[in-house]
């Protein structure tokens, strides 16, 4: 620069660097490469641009290389190069913005446990710190809350401390209000009396009552107050405080510390008292937002005893060993109790929060009168897409005074719950009358609930509500709470809006006008303007009733001069909106709601960073993950159906989207056009299981259709409401339709040549080509496969394909539609539906994948047999040129079987949309049934104690002595099976001495009573032994009894035949050593549960089992079946800090 001054060491200005935009990667890449020549060495125009848009864009591929091709581009550029400095700078940028800074999400979650000694005094310590008698033992423990750098960092503080690790005390309970917004009106210095704005403007009567035009229900509002009473709790000492804190961590439930807890837990297990929860408020609450805190509850004793069933990657097991002293033990104990009640609790969090964001927020928004499944969830990861940090999450939050304030949503409470308010106080103040309870005085009413408390009882799990008794096991009745909650999901919620607030609540709200001028908040306006809304100009802005709005002018002269409280309450309210409003909330909280609802939720490490897989277990993260495909991702109804199972249908119309009433509801699914999918039916009992296990009095009821009928044509009916009827299915009735279309498919396969030898050549030839294709090699010798993952699964969906000729992609059908996963998952969702379904909490959405994997397998099917009739000319009278399209298929195959099994039906005069009706129908009951019989078989043969029977095996298999493999296979069946059936009693009966009912689920143990025989001693004994020329007993089998016993036991028998000899070459055959090789199931009820590869799903069969083999051949293994040998972490750790406490006090003592 020529007017430069010079100066010595530096310049006077500061160097300027050129500005490059990376909005246009090309333009900047043309650049670079025009000005440096030793760049157009390095890389062409289109690699370069690759390069600059790595920078900005997500995911970066690094197997392109573009991070070192920048750094060698840096490299080659001059060291005055203006362009190297922006390019550094930018590449730093990326990198930096990889991590958070700081961390925001920390690994720990343990405490420490003292042993009180007898005769000790408690000593005073200043964090929260209780002591209690651990279970079944007579040690008394000492639990202390950790501190810094100690800390539950994966678990919730009991106060909220530490969400944001690096503020502690920010949202914790006993910490200030925020006050959000600046006010610098100055308002009137004499304000209207409090009780004259009550009156003039808030109190509501008969006249003025509305309900909430959407169909919102007192659901909504009970869900709200339990949120208002998670956030806010101000301090009776000191108003400015609030006692719970900041986050929604279901404090109503929890308490907010460790005495809060110690109040209402177990200690054992990570269990709550039977139907206890922690905030005596809200025992001054309608009975629907107790009964809600009760199913919390539930849940999270579901949750715990799920979790320490699964006990997944050992994290919670025992710490001590078996010769642990009792302190040693009850301190292992305790911590299991810890980490059981703290991840339960995460679960539980997390249902909470979908309930708050998929159930509440869609009610707020009305989404849910839409087919969308659109809902305002915050969590989501917007990674930089406003600004240069991106939209914040997990860093803590401080709820304000003026949320405390918007959060009272008096104006909605129903007449229903308006009266039981009225009845309420009039049990507070007796002798009063309904029409005096405006007159209470806040003395009174601090009084009245002075002794209200002290009449509660302080144990939690020994306090009742509205007239519900607890019974001897402590839990309340489930018909009660049932009709609790049916009664408040038919029961309409009120608006918002000036004169609707009951007039009982008067002193409540004089309170709160007198509490915010405490805490001198801002006016309405400057509220409005915080949140970026235009003020208002004139009173018929706040509401356009010209009476409101005069009385409005008369008391504060100015729109400006309005207060905070209760200008929020006495607003218009907004008009409903399809989509968009549901709540109709005055203007200014309308907004509000939403901001503090993203903030609540976004703000929370718990519900956003650190809502992880590793926190909450697979498991527990996948039970409470929405779906969006249901009713755009609600879980209210998951609440309702784990807390009460069975006593609403799955489909009710008010459980599935409780927070509208029933006729809301109605209209909704009638305007959207699903009303098919619901039931208008209410509650009634759920159907008592009855369980046997002997084979006479499994024969007697399969041998009475009357008596106890088939239950399934419900279920399958209802894949297709009002569209089909297949009430003429063999296994819908015991009607002479269902047995003549049970003949007709015996008389269709029976004309089915060597079907027999079709699928033994076929097990053979896949199979094999299976075991070549998913073996996996380890070493030398060495070899791994998923034997029901990679084999059994995908052979039965072939199987099943061939034989019904379903559109699976083979070699015999190259042009198939279907893989053999897609079609497996198909049929097993349609089976799971139609004979599997236990699960309440799972109906709606088993039912949808079911109706999803029907469209799937009849769409397909359909274009075969459509082919197959043009083929034979079936209603045409010729043959079509479209037989080309079958040239694939072999002589002689199972899939020649299947387009056999085709053509018999379509001779039998059935329509093609009957035949494949007929196809799904008969082949959904073999999908994964013989896969976990395979399982259940080879488990048996490759225990150590059966070593010689499964070298016989073996022996049979090579000698291709197919009747001696079947004896053995079916006598390992026998003792293996977990097989069953149910019916439902239809008249009273008595089975094994057990009174049966008119409306009982009979469930008939098939597998069990195969071993049990007429339940004496002396049989149980016999059949317990392995005989595989055990002479036919006439017991019951796996395959059932009866007109309705399995029909396709033939190609059943051989498929399994056929695994067991596939498995049978494989030399040295075992499971995988350690946990790899075990199938992880557990017991849930009666029923046995399958977890999968992942451990985040419970199913009816196995998925999965790693074997290892030697390579082919005979051979049974005599090696180490176990792992290098590794102490379980948790042990290894509670020994470290055992010896640890040890030495500390031998160095105390020694001083």
């Amino acid at each position: 620069m020529s007017d430069e001054k010079y100066q010595a060491g530096e310049s006077y200005a500061e160097e300027k660097l050129p500005s490059y935009s990376f909005d246009n990667p090309t333009k900047l890449a043309q650049d670079l490469l025009k000005e440096l020549a030793s760049v157009r060495s390095q890389v062409t125009l289109p690699e370069l641009v690759a390069v600059l848009k790595s920078l900005t864009q997500k995911p970066l591929d690094d197997k392109t290389g573009a991070t070192e091709v920048l750094i060698g581009i840096l490299t080659s550029l001059s060291p005055k190069s203006k362009l190297r400095t922006v390019l550094t700078n930018k590449l730093i940028d990326s990198l930096w913005g990889n991590l958070q800074h700081p961390p925001l999400s920390y690994v720990g979650g343990d405490v420490k446990y003292e042993v009180v000694q007898p005769g000790q005094q408690s000593i005073q310590k200043p964090f929260d710190t209780i002591e209690f008698k651990a279970p079944d033992s007579d040690v008394i423990l000492r639990e202390e809350v950790p501190q810094y750098p100690d800390g539950l960092y994966q678990y919730r503080m009991p106060d909220g401390a530490y969400n944001n690790i690096m503020a502690p005390n920010l949202g914790r309970a006993g910490t200030p209000y925020a006050k959000s917004v600046r006010n610098l009106k100055r308002l009137h210095g004499v304000k209207p009396d409090p009780g004259l704005l009550f009156d003039l403007l808030m109190a509501r009567d008969d006249k003025h009552f509305q309900e909430n035009p959407a169909g919102i229900s007192s659901m909504f509002f009970y869900h709200a107050s339990i949120i208002i009473h998670d956030i806010f709790r101000t301090s009776r000492t000191d108003p400015n405080k609030s006692d719970t804190s900041s986050y929604l961590d279901l404090a109503p439930l929890y308490g907010s510390s460790l005495k809060d807890q110690l109040e209402i837990r177990t200690m054992k297990e990570g269990k709550l008292k039977p139907d206890t929860f922690h905030e005596k408020r809200l025992l001054g609450q309608p009975a629907g937002v107790n009964v809600m805190l009760v199913l919390y509850s539930r849940f999270h004793n579901y949750a715990a005893d799920i979790l320490l069933k699964i006990n997944e990657g050992g994290r919670f097991t025992l710490t001590c060993g078996p010769t642990a002293s009792p302190e040693e033990r009850a301190k292992a104990v305790a911590k299991q109790d810890h980490d059981l009640f703290n991840v339960a609790r995460l679960i539980t969090g997390g249902l909470y929060i979908n309930i708050c964001l998929h159930d509440y927020l869609r009610a707020i928004t009305n989404t849910h009168h839409s087919k969308s499944d659109w809902t305002l969830d915050p969590r989501v990861d917007m990674d930089k897409q406003f600004d240069g940090e991106g939209t914040p999450r997990g860093v803590g939050n401080q709820v304000s005074v003026e949320f405390n304030l918007l959060y009272r949503f008096h104006s909605c409470i129903s007449k229903k719950d308006e009266r039981w308010i009225n009845d309420f106080f009039l049990k507070l103040f007796p002798g009063r009358n309904p029409d005096d309870l405006a007159n209470v005085s806040w003395v009174e009413l601090g009084q009245a609930l002075l002794r209200f408390e002290q009449q509660t009882p302080k144990d939690p799990s020994v306090r009742e509500f509205a007239g519900l008794k607890r019974q001897a096991d402590g839990r309340f009745k489930d018909e009660d709470l049932v009709n609790v909650l049916d009664e408040a999901m038919q029961d309409p919620s009120g608006i918002f809006g000036a004169r609707t607030i009951p007039k009982a609540l008067k002193i409540v709200e004089v309170l709160g006008i007198k509490q915010a001028r405490k805490w001198q908040v801002a006016s309405l306006n400057e509220f409005r303007d915080f949140f970026g809304l235009k003020k208002h100009e004139k009173f018929s802005d706040i509401n356009s009733d010209p009476e409101i709005a005069n009385i409005l002018e008369k008391l504060y002269t100015s729109p400006d001069m309005v207060e905070l409280y209760p200008g929020l309450m006495i607003e218009d309210f907004k008009p409903v909106r399809n989509t968009g409003c549901g709540i109709s909330p005055p203007y200014s909280l309308g907004r509000a709601v939403l901001s503090d609802a993203v903030t609540l939720v976004r703000s929370d490490r718990f519900n956003t960073l650190d809502y992880t897989v590793s926190n909450l277990t697979a498991w527990g993260y996948n039970e409470v993950q929405h779906d969006p495909l249901t009713l755009g991702g609600s879980m209210l109804y998951k609440l309702i159906q784990r807390g009460v199972p069975g006593w609403f249908p799955f489909n009710s119309i008010s459980v599935m989207q409780p927070m509208y009433t029933k006729i809301g509801n109605e209209k909704i699914a009638r305007e959207l056009g699903t009303m098919d999918q619901y039931t208008l039916d209410g509650p009634k009992p759920p159907s008592k299981p009855v369980v046997i296990v002997t084979s006479a009095a499994i024969k007697e009821v399969l041998s009475n259709p009357k008596k106890f009928v088939v239950p399934w044509l419900p279920a399958v009916n209802s894949l297709f409401p009002g569209k089909k009827d297949l009430s003429w299915f063999m296994l819908a009735g015991d009607e002479p339709a269902n047995y003549a279309h049970r003949a007709s498919i015996e008389k269709a396969t029976a004309k089915i040549p060597n079907l027999a030898q079709a699928v033994r050549e076929f097990i053979d030839r896949v199979g094999n080509q299976l075991v070549e294709k998913e073996t996996f090699q380890l070493a030398e010798g060495l070899n791994q496969i998923d034997i029901i993952r990679d084999v059994a699964i995908p052979l039965n969906a072939q199987l099943l394909a061939d034989y019904f000729h379903f559109d699976l992609k083979t070699d015999e059908n190259p042009n198939g539609s279907l893989g053999a996963a897609q079609l497996y998952r198909a049929l097993l969702d349609i089976r799971i539906w139609g004979v599997n379904n236990n699960d309440p909490g799972q109906a709606w959405n088993r039912r949808r994948r079911a109706q999803e994997g029907c469209a799937v397998i009849i769409e397909s099917t359909r274009k075969l047999v459509d082919k197959a009739v043009a083929s034979k000319g079936f209603g045409l009278g010729i043959a079509s040129t479209i037989s080309s399209a079958l040239s694939s298929i072999k002589k002689g195959s199972l899939r020649s079987c299947g387009l056999k099994l085709v053509e018999e039906l379509l001779a039998q005069g059935n329509s093609p949309e009957r035949v494949v009706d007929n196809l799904w129908l008969t082949a959904f009951g073999g999908i994964g049934v013989p896969v976990t019989a395979f399982y259940e078989v080879m488990e048996f043969f490759l225990k150590p104690e059966n070593a010689a029977i499964w070298a016989q095996v073996q022996t049979l298999a090579e000698k291709g002595d197919d009747a001696g493999l079947h004896a053995y296979v079916a006598e390992a069946q026998r003792l293996t099976s977990s097989q069953r059936n149910v019916r439902v009693a239809k008249e009273p009966a008595v089975l094994e001495g057990k009174q049966i009912q008119p409306g009982n689920l009979v469930v008939m143990m098939l597998g069990v009573a195969g071993r049990a025989g007429d339940g004496s001693p002396t049989e149980v004994s016999e059949l317990a032994t392995f005989n595989p020329f055990r002479k036919d007993s006439g017991n019951v089998t796996a395959f059932s009894y009866g007109k309705h016993h399995c029909l396709g036991r033939d190609p059943a028998t051989i498929f399994l035949d056929g695994l067991v000899r596939l498995a049978a070459k494989l030399k040295n055959l075992r499971p995988a050593p350690g946990e790899m090789g075990v199938v992880k199931t557990i017991q849930v009820g009666s029923e046995k549960a399958y977890l999968n590869d992942s451990w985040s799903y419970l199913g009816f069969d196995a998925s999965t089992w790693k074997v290892h083999f030697d390579g082919k051949g005979k051979g049974v293994f005599k090696g180490d079946r176990e792992p290098t040998k590794v102490m379980d972490m948790n042990t290894y750790y509670g020994l470290i800090q055992q010896k640890k406490a040890e030495f500390l006090d031998k160095v105390h003592n020694d001083l």
